[in-house]
């Protein structure tokens, strides 16, 4: 495909960028909540929600992958332990509780929802500190790089 010159000017530039970001984000967490409804709804019916993990899964692996290329890590958020840690406990304490919730609705068993919901949330937070801490690493060493190639 041939890259054509913009027909935007710098401020259109500008916008299309905030209306891109904004709709790549609409449309990331709304794939996640369409997914977590039909998990709750229809535990048992996994291959409904096939097509919306696939995506959702691309859009996130693309993301993370590219930013890590090009030594990005957040606008706001620093790439180090503490950050990764309080991202990854906010993950692991958020899924924990709704794991519990759709264990205790289907079954009706407080300890069997609690015991659920503890173990996912610690195997949630360590799988995420793990991911979040090498892939905080591998940006910190590609910025260096960049920039040392200045």
């Amino acid at each position: 495909m041939k890259k054509t010159e913009s027909n935007l000017d710098e401020m259109q530039e500008q916008k299309m960028l905030e209306i891109e970001h904004n709709g790549y984000w609409l449309g990331f967490w709304g794939l996640l909540a369409a997914i977590l409804i039909q998990a709750a709804l229809d535990p048992g019916n996994i291959r409904a929600m096939t097509g919306e993990f696939v995506v959702f899964t691309l859009m996130g692996a693309y993301m993370v992958l590219d930013c890590i290329r090009n030594g990005i890590w957040d606008r706001k958020l620093k790439p180090n332990w503490q950050t990764n840690l309080k991202v990854s406990l906010l993950a692991g304490i958020l899924f924990g509780a709704y794991q519990g919730v759709r264990v205790y609705l289907r079954l009706h068993l407080l300890l069997g929802a609690v015991v659920t919901s503890v173990i996912t949330a610690v195997m949630l937070f360590v799988l995420c500190f793990g991911g979040l801490q090498i892939a905080s690493a591998l940006t910190k060493r590609r910025k260096q790089h960049l920039e040392d190639e200045e």
